[in-house]
């Protein structure tokens, strides 16, 4: 084998290791997201509402695969966690967190999902990056490889929920629009 094959395969191999490490990367976002989802249970209170299940609705492409199904072995408020993965937002189905994905960019599509019904109280959970400016309550940012929580106070408040202090404690509190 000459000098050349042996860097063509050397090259093929580190090519299909680091492919592996950014796999491996992205599973432990959506590991910390989907530890965040779960958490903000305990850390925000939803007015009563008589649903049997707990509901957290997925809309857009699910980044999560397979990594957020244990979540439904759990419970919130003394009920399942049931989730839901939806293309688009149905009005029609209670969500409890609504997550949207960072692949929604249509501003008028996002701000549609924003709009606190006033049957229902939503905790609206985003990732991109403008997630929580734009009105949304609270968005996953990644700075320096490391997930961090923007929380949106006034969009918050307006829905009614109730959040801890602890977890404004570990969150960076922005000005964001409101959904009026």
């Amino acid at each position: 084998m000459n000098i050349i094959n042996l860097l063509g395969v050397f090259f093929s191999v580190v090519l299909l290791l680091s492919q592996q490490v950014i796999a491996d990367d992205a599973d432990v976002e959506y590991k910390v997201k989907a530890g965040y989802l779960y958490n903000f249970t305990k850390f925000i209170t939803w007015p009563e509402d008589g649903n049997e299940t707990f509901n957290l609705c997925i809309v857009g492409e699910d980044p999560f695969g397979t990594l957020i199904d244990p979540i439904e072995q759990r419970s919130a408020f003394g009920r399942p966690i049931k989730l839901f993965r939806m293309n688009s937002l149905n009005k029609k189905q209670h969500c409890h967190i609504l997550f949207i994905n960072a692949a929604i960019k249509d501003k008028v599509l996002l701000k549609g999902m924003l709009v606190i019904d006033d049957t229902h109280t939503s905790l609206t959970v985003g990732e991109s990056n403008e997630f929580a400016a734009q009105g949304g309550m609270i968005g996953f940012v990644n700075r320096l490889g490391k997930i961090k929580l923007q929380i949106n106070l006034k969009a918050l408040q307006q829905s009614g929920l109730k959040i801890s202090a602890k977890l404004l404690e570990v969150a960076e509190l922005i000005e964001g629009e409101n959904n009026d």
